[in-house]
């Protein structure tokens, strides 16, 4: 990329939940070799080495962003005649400076493509089919590419993106503060439904009358849903279940229920006041002592965060099992851009990365003993040096942003099995029928701008115990139909039965 590095100030602190669920750990790092496209280049000292433009989300200041470029280039130019120029931006200004670069056509490689969209890029002829060139320079990649996670990836049968090592799934439940839970006394394994659940946090709202059982993470319910909405707007399948029939979400048994035993339990003082319009975060609220739990995303690392954050350990009531859809795949990866001058050796550099742990430990952490130091060599622990920290180092530590953080260090006070645990989770997480699918709303966009008015009207307000389902729920689905809610899935239907047809 010919413009050099552009740089955007934002409070790692306000950020600091959603970027520590993502955050890596390793357990393969004395992993350096550069898999099959690793030997050194024959023409290394004939050719010119070509420059691989990467653009990478995240702070970084100039200094560490070159010294991370210079190190990387020692590794590459031997052994694929390669060096980097590194541009970092920050997340305030990430989607306008990708889209701004991709349209202007300026010369550049491999991005990812963090808030940005695949289809949008691949129907614009912005980024670049990634198939044959995977074939021939990223056997690597291909390797290890589950056919689930290609389908997500892909646009008619074409690889447009590779997608980084963080969960591929997710699944949900409930937790509570550890000290509380062991005063209630019960086993989280047993807990499967709602009425068990709203036994347990009876007993604690009784031993803890000042505090409430459920919180919410400022208006987030996490409601334990296991839909797969397609893409967009409404319709959704069970992304836990093998069926393609599409339907309306709210009229769903399981919908029903939640919303139903919602409103009972804010009746009853287990929901915190006013919830609908709460202002404060999830960590704030537990640490003040006014929650003792709620509803939460269970995928990998994402509750550790919160205890570490409130400083109290949580016992975790599992209440679905992981689902994996299109979009949890699809929305983070690295992608090839159609400006790129050389594919084939920014593919070979990808491969590269995938495979090289020194180079992943660059791309993931910065420099050794600048931007990290080693803490455990053995174990490949590493930690901030004295005086640096997440919000002040020169490198901001992206993993879950990079192209295969799993073969690199883990930070200190991390699980030294977060990866091992990562990989099972993902694999173990039940397909949707429909991943690899992607809805094209164009044909029906005005009824999804209607509908999602008619939703910001209702969803939060029932999902948050504040409404009556008895009532209110006739005149949501009167006020989606008129908003025409059934035009939307029955587009979806034909759609999807034949994507489904195609790819039998």
């Amino acid at each position: 990329m010919k413009q050099k590095k552009m740089f955007t100030l934002l409070s790692v602190l306000a950020l600091s939940t959603a970027l520590f669920t993502a955050c890596g750990s390793n357990n393969g790092t004395n992993n350096t070799s550069g898999g099959e496209n690793a030997k050194p280049s024959q023409n290394a000292v004939a050719e010119k080495p070509y420059t691989v433009d990467l653009l990478m989300v995240g702070d970084g200041k100039e200094e560490d962003v070159q010294a991370v470029e210079d190190e990387i280039s020692k590794i590459t130019k031997p052994l694929i005649n390669a060096d980097v120029n590194i541009t970092r931006v920050g997340f305030g200004s990430f989607q306008q400076q990708a889209n701004l670069s991709l349209s202007s056509g300026e010369k550049m490689d491999l991005f990812v493509t963090f808030a940005l969209d695949i289809s949008s890029l691949s129907s614009s002829g912005q980024i670049l089919p990634m198939t044959k060139l995977l074939e021939g320079h990223g056997q690597d990649i291909l390797k290890n590419l589950s056919e689930g996670d290609r389908r997500a990836v892909s646009i008619n049968n074409e690889i447009y993106a590779i997608p980084t090592a963080k969960e591929k799934a997710t699944n949900y439940g409930y937790i509570m503060l550890k000290e509380i839970a062991d005063e209630v006394g019960f086993k989280p394994e047993e807990v499967k439904t709602y009425d068990q659940l709203e036994a347990i946090m009876t007993k604690a709202k009784k031993l803890h009358p000042e505090m409430y059982p459920i919180g919410l993470d400022f208006t987030n319910v996490y409601r334990p849903g296991t839909e797969d909405n397609l893409g967009t707007g409404s319709g959704v399948i069970d992304g836990l279940g093998e069926s393609t029939k599409v339907v309306n979400m709210i009229e769903t048994d399981s919908y029903k229920d939640f919303v139903n035993h919602m409103y009972k339990w804010s009746t009853s003082g287990l929901v915190m006041p006013d919830a609908a319009n709460n202002s404060e975060s999830r960590i704030s609220l537990l640490k003040a002592g006014k929650v003792m739990g709620g509803f939460s995303g269970l995928n990998p690392g994402n509750v550790d965060d919160i205890a570490k954050q409130v400083g109290k350990p949580f016992t975790v009531i599992e209440l679905t099992k992981p689902f994996s859809i299109t979009g949890h795949v699809s929305g983070m990866g690295w992608s090839l851009a159609s400006s790129s001058e050389n594919p084939e050796k920014a593919i070979e550099f990808l491969n590269l990365v995938h495979t090289n742990a020194d180079i992943s430990n660059l791309l993931v952490y910065g420099v050794k003993d600048r931007n990290y130091v080693m803490v455990d060599e053995a174990k490949g622990i590493i930690d901030y040096p004295q005086g640096v920290d997440g919000g002040n180092t020169g490198w901001m530590s992206l993993p879950w942003a990079t192209p295969n953080a799993s073969i690199a260090y883990i930070w200190k006070g991390e699980p030294e099995d977060k990866w091992d645990y990562l990989q099972q989770y993902n694999s173990s997480a039940h397909q949707s029928p429909a991943k690899g699918f992607r809805f094209n709303a164009e044909s029906v966009a005005n009824e999804i701008t209607m509908v999602s008015n008619v939703d910001a009207k209702f969803a939060l307000a029932l999902e948050s115990g504040t409404l009556d389902p008895e009532k209110t729920l006739p005149k949501y689905l009167e006020e989606l139909k008129a908003a025409g809610v059934d035009k939307i899935i029955a587009e979806k239907q034909k759609q999807l039965d034949a994507w489904l047809a195609a790819n039998k």
